[in-house]
């Protein structure tokens, strides 16, 4: 039997389709299997707020210095400016925003492993904020246990633990809470925040304050220095409804205070909140999060499993019909036979 020419091209064709599958589902795919080096999203975190007015502060205007029940909004913009192979350089930008031009930025730049999603060993010249844990997302396909949280406030670590299963806006989620309880620490909050009070402003806050902190704080208001210098503790409560397939941010809520402390005789006295937060995902941030996962889902889907196997399917079909169009090798005539036979003889 002899191949036609045909059929040895429908064979070619085949094998390479095959190979190009393998190629396809073993080296493209594990490259989108890791953050992408395009990551660009905006979220927006809307609720209520309680906010100091330095203005009021200043001016002796007690009454006026704590504005509670604010609105306020919290602006997200995560996103990549480079990739070093399995490395990123991630910024994660934090905006609060409240009536009257208030408006406190904290912005954080990381070095993350691509899979992992945690911390990656540092890029030279990246001006990169040390820490461990997840920070912008979870890793692709998110396992329903716990992970670890880095809070930037007190640029500690927390324990991210998992709650339950869910469905928010048509895809599958993984819902997790952590606490992060410490000093204050970002350097962003501290510049927005009075180091200190001079005593005579602190007298006049006084009233703010429940009775029994008044009855502590009164006493010993004569031996501390003047001005007073405050330590603010940040106590901060994260949900997050991370997606169960691509491990991105679906939904997720914000719950955060910072308490101005003073410190008598080596003891905090917790005075005010002098900022707090209390805000979820606004509907259209979980809206669109919602939809650009189901797109990424769908394209990994079709890169991952779709075309491998179309790929395959195709690649054997050509192989098969290739074999069928085989030609036999053409007999031997009467004749040839009949001069074999006398020359044998």
């Amino acid at each position: 039997m002899v191949l036609r020419r045909s059929s040895k091209i429908l064979i070619g064709t085949g094998l390479v389709l095959i190979i190009l599958a393998a190629v396809l589902r073993f080296v493209v795919v594990p490259a989108f299997s890791k953050l992408p080096g395009s990551v660009d999203v905006t979220a927006q975190y809307v609720g209520t707020g309680t906010l100091m007015n330095p203005a009021a502060l200043q001016s002796g205007d007690y009454a006026n210095v704590i504005a509670s029940g604010v609105p306020v909004t919290v602006d997200r913009h995560v996103y990549v400016s480079e990739t070093d192979g399995d490395s990123a350089v991630a910024h994660d930008d934090f905006t609060v925003s409240a009536p009257g031009g208030v408006s406190l930025p904290t912005n954080h730049t990381y070095v993350l492993d691509r899979r992992s999603m945690d911390a990656a060993d540092p890029i030279d010249g990246v001006d990169a904020e040390p820490h461990s844990g997840m920070t912008i997302g979870l890793p692709l396909s998110p396992d329903a246990s716990d992970y670890s949280l880095y809070d930037f406030a007190t640029r500690s670590t927390v324990p991210l633990t998992y709650v339950d299963s869910s469905v928010v806006s048509g895809r599958d989620v993984l819902n997790y809470r952590a606490e992060a309880t410490g000093p204050l620490q970002d350097p962003a909050i501290l510049g927005a925040l009075p180091p200190a009070l001079p005593k005579a402003q602190l007298a006049g806050l006084a009233p703010l304050l429940p009775a029994d902190l008044q009855a502590e704080l009164a006493p010993a208001l004569g031996s501390l220095p003047d001005p007073v210098p405050f330590n603010y503790t940040s106590v901060t409560k994260f949900e997050l409804s991370a997606d169960s397939a691509l491990g991105t941010p679906i939904d997720g809520a914000l719950d955060q205070q910072v308490i101005a402390n003073v410190e008598v005789g080596g003891k905090n006295i917790s005075l005010i909140p002098v900022l707090a937060l209390d805000t979820k995902l606004s509907d259209q941030s979980i809206a669109d999060a919602a939809n650009a996962a189901s797109s990424q889902a769908r394209l990994l889907t079709l890169i991952s499993v779709v075309t491998p196997i179309v790929l395959v399917l195709v690649g054997i079909a050509l192989i098969a019909v290739g074999l069928l169009r085989r030609k036999r090798q053409p007999s031997a005539t009467a004749s040839e036979r009949a001069t074999v036979d006398s020359s044998t003889a």
